[in-house]
């Protein structure tokens, strides 16, 4: 008789209020399908975690998740939430500070890329973006970096820096890039920010004949080019 400090299984079973047959098939059950799928996203989700210093939030894990093709299924935005909720995964970042204010949007175009990232030819697609980074020993300071990409490569053309994001500092980041590809008429894909939605961004655009694409709010996997990149200019 198979006994448990001094408990058979069958005063056990009675406490319980389960019949034997059910213990033993519990106890041999193995994992379904969907518990295999969902042991595998939590074991790659903490390699990427890790890997990224703990600076991946949702939508950026399901990007990476995407872009690495490391998982045997595929894991939408909902279920990496459930995943990283479950077992108290989230990046350890700041949120941006939104102004409250609620600002016009002169131009919003869209999505006219549609995630067709793989280009042949240079000067097809350029994509762009900014983001602030603090920099400082003792004392602290915060500037916002603006890069632009050419999807042929994945390289960078030109970078900028500024106190903020405004579209004098978006303008000249693509000054830049003109001066080294003076015939380039690409395609501009950007996210919403109120410099790239701004008439002045859109009417430079305009005047080197290139279309403007955007992303749609909330939906990061449509630039992921860019944020795979500052994904690695933040791990330097």
């Amino acid at each position: 008789m198979n006994e448990t400090h001094g408990w058979s299984i069958s005063q056990l079973c009675r406490i319980a209020e389960v019949s034997r047959d059910g213990y033993y098939k519990w106890i041999s059950r193995k994992p379904s399908q969907r518990q295999k799928e969902q042991d595998e996203l939590y074991k790659v989700i903490l390699e990427l975690a890790r890997k990224h210093h703990w600076t991946l939030g949702y939508l950026a894990m399901t990007t990476q998740l995407k872009f690495e093709g490391r998982l045997s299924f595929s894991a939408g935005l909902k279920r990496v939430i459930n995943c990283m909720r479950k077992h108290g995964l989230k990046a350890n970042i700041r949120r941006k500070q939104h102004n409250r204010i609620q600002r016009q949007e002169e131009y919003v175009n869209g999505n006219l890329l549609h995630e067709q990232f793989n280009r042949e030819s240079k000067n097809e697609v350029w994509v762009t973006d900014t983001t602030e980074v603090v920099y400082g020993e003792h004392t602290l300071h915060k500037a916002r970096v603006h890069v632009i990409l050419d999807l042929h490569g994945r390289y960078a053309l030109s970078y900028n820096i500024s106190d903020t994001e405004t579209s004098e500092a978006v303008v000249e980041t693509f000054n830049r890039t003109f001066k080294v590809e003076p015939d380039a008429h690409p395609m501009v894909h950007t996210d919403r920010g109120s410099a790239y939605c701004s008439g002045m961004f859109n009417d430079y655009l305009t005047g080197k004949n290139c279309r403007h694409s955007m992303s749609h709010p909330g939906h990061p996997w449509e630039n992921s080019p860019m944020e795979r990149w500052w994904n690695d200019f933040k791990l330097i």
